[in-house]
């Protein structure tokens, strides 16, 4: 899943930087599934995408031997302040915002958005994950036929597909 955040290039990595080539925050993602019923990749990453869009950067303050502390005054703990405090919590903007696009390939026919049941008599399945502006992030495809059946090929325009 981190193809589809990561690559996307939702997250700008400097805004993570504390000190630039010295210290910046790390995010770190779990996702948990409560209930899956089928193209679990498109409801992670939404998730995913989710999380980091309520994600605040605190303020803080880093000292002179090199701690990460809340700010909260000049002085933490008897050691100064060395580096200017990021004065108040801040939002972590997003760019790029991924979704992605589970579809089975069975047979003649495509089907978008399987359930668990229908992923267990798949031929194979393709993820497609695109940014707002419609570019491509990441493409998957694991085991399965190599290609569609060619009455399969033709996509409806209202999809995006050209003939």
């Amino acid at each position: 899943m981190c193809l589809g955040y990561c690559s996307s290039g939702m997250v700008n990595l400097k805004e993570l930087s504390l000190i630039p080539g010295k210290a910046a925050w790390m995010a770190y993602l779990d996702v948990y599934c409560l209930n899956a019923d089928g193209a679990i990749f498109d409801a992670a990453l939404l998730s995913a995408v989710s999380a980091f869009s309520h994600l605040h950067i605190p303020a803080v303050s880093v000292t002179e031997d090199g701690r990460v502390v809340a700010v909260s005054g000049e002085l933490v703990e008897g050691n100064l302040v060395k580096e200017a405090p990021i004065k108040s919590k801040r939002k972590l903007t997003l760019s790029c915002i991924p979704f992605s696009l589970t579809c089975l390939l069975h047979k003649k026919y495509i089907l978008a958005d399987p359930t668990a049941e229908e992923e267990s008599i798949m031929e194979t399945h393709v993820t497609v994950v695109l940014d707002l502006s419609g570019r491509l992030v990441s493409f998957y495809k694991p085991g399965g036929p190599v290609h569609a059946h060619t009455s399969a090929l033709p996509v409806s325009p209202d999809l995006g597909g050209r003939n």
